[in-house]
């Protein structure tokens, strides 16, 4: 029998797939900038904005980046936080009521985070070539988001085998664009559709743009999961994180706009709810004497036209009405009904 991935995924309490509320993840990332002071505040902002997570990545410098890549270790290193700090911020997280989840960039980190029992996996784009780091995941049958920025569907299947030959099934995909910020027209939101199509899985958007309007195109699109960067400003001079985040009230804004759509989004039915049933009769059109009706007189069609509110007989139902003569005398202007038609 043939291993596939659920088309729904379990993280804590929330169902995550079609049909579900999309699941929200602030990416807090290293905009801590080091400081567990600041870390708390970006968990408080996801409280507020009532995201469903808060992520944070977890790292050792020398672990994570060569020795010879001096710059690299210069803008990473203040922007560390020590194990400890993220026992504290999974507690400070479990007392504010949201999930905590993290991206652990090399093995001792990888090793740590499991030490905090975590309810799920986050794996970052860079890591989708790791065939070792993505075994060791998979092998823990727990829930897995995978972003797949810079990389092709090609690539994406041959992940996804690897976590169908582990067993693990519970596997949700981001589409991402690994660009800070990328511009419009390489965002290609429809790879969203493309992978639900290929994966059968939930699938999601990580975002790195300017403001919020290509997210909301995603979760319109059909997006199970939104991850999007926040910052206490957006202006921190030297970040590359920062411009694309969300502020305190960006995230509020983003989170109620998310809310809104889901409910716009429907049932995919053509039908009309009892609150637009209301309007019927007053957008509708009734069939209305265009002229002064003797009674007795046989009504032919250059005697009627079609005027609001319909409160009267249909325009659909007019050859019920020619042919047909007047009961009584209809003054023009009047909403004709059938009890004044013989």
């Amino acid at each position: 029998m043939q291993v596939i991935l659920n088309k729904k995924v379990k993280i804590g309490s929330k169902t995550i797939g079609a049909g579900n509320p999309v699941f929200i993840i602030a990416e807090a990332g290293v905009n801590h900038f080091g400081s567990i002071e600041i870390a708390r505040h970006l968990v408080d902002m996801a409280v507020i904005a009532r995201a469903d997570a808060v992520k944070f990545q977890i790292f050792k410098t020398e672990n994570l980046v060569s020795s010879v890549a001096h710059d690299w270790i210069e803008r990473l290193k203040p922007k560390e936080l020590p194990y400890d700090a993220f026992k504290n911020l999974k507690e400070y997280c479990e007392k504010k009521g949201i999930m905590f989840l993290a991206t652990a960039h090399d093995d001792e980190s990888l090793d740590f985070y499991e030490s905090l029992e975590p309810i799920a996996y986050k794996i970052g784009s860079g890591e989708l070539s790791n065939t070792p780091y993505l075994r060791k995941i998979a092998k823990k049958k727990k829930p897995v988001i995978l972003s797949t920025g810079m990389y092709d569907i090609g690539d994406v299947r041959d992940v996804v085998n690897i976590f169908l030959d582990e067993g693990n099934t519970n596997l949700i995909l981001l589409h991402c664009i690994t660009c800070y910020p990328p511009v419009p027209e390489d965002i290609n939101l429809r790879a969203i559709n493309a992978m639900q199509k290929e994966f059968k899985c939930p699938v999601g958007y990580s975002d790195h743009t300017i403001g919020n309007d290509i997210v909301l195109a995603a979760v319109a699109m059909g997006a199970s999961v939104i991850e999007k960067h926040i910052a206490v400003s957006k202006n921190t001079p030297g970040s590359q994180d920062c411009p694309v985040s969300c502020d305190e009230r960006d995230l509020i804004e983003l989170i109620n706009s998310i809310r809104k759509i889901e409910k716009a989004i429907g049932t995919g039915i053509k039908s009309p709810s009892e609150r637009e049933l209301k309007s019927k009769e007053w957008a509708r059109k009734s069939i209305v004497a265009k002229v002064d009706i003797k009674k007795g007189d046989l009504i032919t069609e250059d005697m009627l036209t079609f005027k609001r509110p319909g409160t009267g007989i249909s325009p659909e139902d007019i050859s019920m009405v020619i042919g047909r003569k007047a009961k009584r005398d209809i003054k023009i202007d009047s909403i004709i009904r059938f009890d004044y038609l013989q």
